[in-house]
């Protein structure tokens, strides 16, 4: 039998009070280093949303390459992005999306850099004819969008007559109808396009109407590459003085007809 002194703690009780201290300062030192942890992680979002919002990540420039005909500032205004704003979360496909909708922007990328630069190159539209239009010209492009108006045709612009375009904006599309005329001015090229003072689309199809004079009889906008390609031989290889009519609506059978008398 063991025997204790009065007023000394049994051993076992010790034991267990040691045990309990321990399991203590252990969860104590658990929840500190939780505790340090959480301020970190906090501290660190703040930072982070903090950089985000500061001068550190701002747009500082934007930039514009590829533009001839659009103004820079004109594309910079439809992108939406001001200078200031937080780089990250910029919407960049919705400024592609605005940019696009300018008449003369065909494609269009962008990119922007960590040193604050927000970058967008155009790919521009080249224009095809001018089509008349009340009081104006329309400048249209190969596939019938319209780019700009202008008072006259602008020089080596085919003009397009008879279309009876009662209105066009840029940015407006033409018909498919209307935009057979355009693909007749698309097809035009060298020697056969100088020689050309303009289209004239009819109920009879279409006609190009020389310099000085004589009329190209098109007929409709089917195998416009075969009837350039009479155009052009014709053009080659017969005088042309005093011509009338140049019929390639057959174009594997032109007919070349003349003034009589031709002076």
């Amino acid at each position: 039998m063991t025997v204790h002194a009065p007023g000394l703690t049994h051993p076992r009780i010790a034991q267990r009070r040691a045990a309990v201290d321990a399991a203590t300062q252990l969860q104590e030192s658990r929840r500190r280093r939780l505790l340090w942890l959480a301020l970190a992680v906090g501290l660190a979002l703040v930072c982070g949303y903090l950089v985000t919002r500061s001068e550190m990540l701002d747009v500082d420039r934007l930039e514009v390459r590829g533009a001839k005909t659009t103004d820079a500032a004109e594309i910079i205004s439809a992108s939406g992005i001001r200078a200031g704003e937080p780089l990250l979360g910029l919407d960049l496909a919705a400024a592609r999306t605005r940019i696009a909708r300018l008449p003369w922007v065909q494609d269009v990328y962008s990119k922007k850099s960590w040193d604050g630069a927000v970058q967008f190159s155009v790919t521009e539209r080249s224009a095809a004819a001018a089509v008349a239009i009340p009081g104006a010209w329309a400048v249209v492009e190969e596939d019938g969008r319209v780019l700009a108006l202008e008072p006259y045709p602008a020089a080596g612009m085919v003009p397009i007559l008879g279309m009876n375009v009662a209105h066009a904006a840029p940015g407006d599309w033409l018909n498919a109808d209307q935009r057979g005329a355009v693909a007749v001015a698309s097809a035009l090229y060298d020697p056969v396009k100088p020689a050309v003072r303009a289209i004239e689309a009819g109920s009879d199809g279409f006609v190009l109407n020389l310099h000085g004079a004589g009329r190209v009889l098109l007929g409709d906008g089917s195998r416009l590459g075969a009837k350039m390609l009479a155009v052009h031989t014709v053009m080659e290889q017969v005088n042309l003085r005093c011509l009338a009519t140049l019929d390639v609506r057959a174009p594997g059978n032109p007919v070349l007809t003349r003034h009589n008398p031709c002076q």
